[in-house]
């Protein structure tokens, strides 16, 4: 077995980064990807408006969402962190999609 990690990966030749965001920090732009990780969670490959390529964490929030909204390759995205909730410690994000 070898191991891999981030550094190991890249997105059609464009490097892809973490999206570790910040309360209330927004990732906006296009689905390039919808993958299952390691937890049996999707998260997104989003390419930013500026041509940046992110992904986003498998949270258990984030991944119901996907799955619900039906998101797919080509979406245009809107991903808003809103902080870790004080009941339970969540990460909360909000998804929101534009389809024309």
């Amino acid at each position: 077995m070898a191991w891999m990690t981030e550094d190991d990966f890249s997105f059609d030749d464009q490097e892809l980064q973490f999206w570790n965001p910040e309360t209330g920090d927004q990732l906006v732009g296009t689905v390039k990807n919808v993958k299952k990780g390691t937890y049996e969670k999707y998260f997104l490959v989003v390419e930013d408006e500026n041509g940046d390529v992110w992904a986003t964490t498998q949270c258990a929030r984030l991944h119901y969402q996907i799955m619900k909204m039906k998101i797919a390759e080509g979406d245009y995205v809107c991903i808003e962190y809103n902080g870790q909730r004080s009941e339970d410690n969540a990460h909360d994000y909000k998804l929101m999609v534009d389809r024309e």
